[in-house]
């Protein structure tokens, strides 16, 4: 339980950090990035609820630094913060179906799991923000959904090697999931 707690705090902390992508608004944050890296190393399993969970604290953590930062909270922007929540519960069922219950002799590879997940997430949440009529993400395209999913799933996988690697004992004595 303390893993996860202090998983989900990591990720809320580490979504406070964006690159951009492109001239759009899209950008990556890195808090579904620590997310499946504390999944993949301390085995979590059902990753559906741990990512509401993630999501929920995210958005939470994104409004409070929006307060602190002196930004004027609308109905609007609150609402955008929340469609994010959209982004972790799509990447989380998708994970359960592509990684967690998979149980064939030849699974697909970790990381066109994790790319199919992440994108998968990013549809979500564009449809969803579609619904809300929202504009944030008018101008973004397939292509910088695909080259953020496709970033972050390397990032991961070299996170979570780099771990077992050169981690604490506990976490390279586990056997690898690479």
């Amino acid at each position: 339980m303390k893993r996860r707690v202090l998983v989900i705090l990591v990720a809320a902390l580490a979504s406070l950090i964006s690159i951009p992508v492109g001239d759009s608004d899209f950008r990556i944050t890195l808090g579904i990035v620590i997310m499946v890296v504390g999944i993949r190393i301390f085995r979590f399993e059902k990753a559906i609820r741990f990512s509401f969970w993630t999501g929920l604290t995210v958005c939470l953590t994104r409004i409070a630094y929006a307060a602190i930062m002196g930004i004027d909270i609308t109905p609007a922007l609150m609402g955008s913060y929340f469609l994010e929540i959209f982004f972790y519960i799509g990447y989380g069922i998708i994970y359960h179906f592509a990684v967690e219950s998979i149980r064939t002799k030849y699974p697909v590879p970790l990381v066109l799991s994790l790319l199919l997940c992440d994108f998968g997430g990013n549809s979500l949440e564009y449809l969803m923000r579609f619904f809300y009529a929202s504009e944030v993400w008018s101008d973004t395209s397939l292509l910088n959904l695909l080259l953020a999913a496709v970033t972050r799933s390397v990032i991961i996988i070299l996170l979570v090697w780099l771990f077992q690697r050169f981690g604490p004992k506990s976490i390279r004595t586990e056997e690898a999931t690479i």
